[in-house]
């Protein structure tokens, strides 16, 4: 199964060897499919023409000499139902790229945890 927010289908392994890329680096930032096509193309020295907002970015904390950008992590919260329940989503932020983590119910949803974890809140 694939398509839910908890972080057993957000969280996943992705690995990039040869010259273009830092060796033995381990990138703290978050990533997504749209990124990995960013970076293809960018590493052939190919430009991209975007289709709509899902464009990417091009990693190049994860290349030799590249700059690591500014990271926020943030969640936001619902306002409780009648049974006082909220759906949490965290989030987070490399410039204008969005990457979700998790989203459901504290302490419901793998990755997130009961107590709320230590995340920003963005909105309420």
């Amino acid at each position: 199964m694939h398509g839910s927010f908890s972080r057993g289908d957000t969280l996943n392994f992705t690995v990039a060897i040869g010259p273009d890329f830092k060796s033995g680096y381990v990138d703290a930032l978050p990533v997504s499919n749209a990124d990995v096509g960013a970076t293809a193309a960018k590493i052939m020295g190919l430009t991209q023409k975007p289709k709509g907002t899902l464009i990417g970015r091009v990693m190049t904390e994860a290349m030799p000499n590249g700059a690591t950008p500014q990271a926020y992590a943030g969640t936001v919260t619902s306002k409780p139902s009648a049974n006082g329940l909220r759906t949490v989503l965290n989030f987070q932020r490399v410039g204008t790229q969005r990457y979700f983590d998790a989203a459901g119910f504290l302490g419901r949803t793998l990755g997130l945890e009961a107590d709320g974890g230590k995340q920003k809140t963005a909105g309420k």
